[in-house]
């Protein structure tokens, strides 16, 4: 036997004992991350529109506005 055999056996046997579907839940997990992060950056997107046509508007109509005294 070499002495790299029993480390293999080791490394093998560790493997095996690790639960199934580890990558699969991984995977899953990232997958929810980068839905979450899409999501919220399209919140994001919509809120700077909706701001912006909002500030517009309010400029636009204080523009024409006269001054108070």
């Amino acid at each position: 036997m070499t002495p790299v055999e029993p480390l293999r056996q080791l490394f093998t046997s560790a493997i095996a004992l690790l639960p199934e579907g580890g990558q699969r839940t991984a995977r899953r997990n990232a997958w929810a991350a980068m839905s979450e992060d899409n999501r919220r950056a399209r919140d994001r997107r919509e809120a700077a529109t909706a701001f912006a046509v909002t500030s517009a508007a309010t400029h636009h109509v204080n523009r024409g506005a006269r001054p108070t005294r």
